[in-house]
């Protein structure tokens, strides 16, 4: 009932559908050109909100879907994020984590560097 999007406008929950975003939210501290990754502060708040909307009583029969915008460098980011939550709390392994990301015709991701 977890999914992963990127939207090119904010989305309105509905009966059936939670979304939410930290695009505005989680926002990484830039240091030169660089965009990321969030730091482990920034990963365990993402990972403390998801865990609460999964748990959330209103919310459990819900698809709840995390949406990114087009912005390549949240969107890297937003990646990040729920890859992290996919291994750390959902035991997938890098790989297992990884391919749902970059399935279909998903445009790729901008490397951090």
């Amino acid at each position: 009932r977890l999914y992963f999007s990127t939207l090119r406008s904010k989305p309105r929950s509905t009966a059936n559908t939670h979304y939410f975003s930290t695009d505005d939210e989680l926002v990484y501290e830039n240091f030169y050109a660089d965009f990321g990754p969030l730091n482990l502060a920034m990963l365990y708040r993402f990972c403390c909100k998801l865990n609460k909307k999964l748990k959330s009583f209103s919310l459990a029969r819900k698809r709840i879907v995390y949406y990114t915008g087009p912005d390549q460098r949240k969107r890297a980011n937003a990646a990040f994020l729920i890859g992290s939550y996919a291994v750390i709390y959902l035991k997938r392994t890098a790989e297992e984590a990884y391919r749902p990301l970059v399935a279909g015709n998903t445009p790729p991701y901008l490397p951090f560097r």
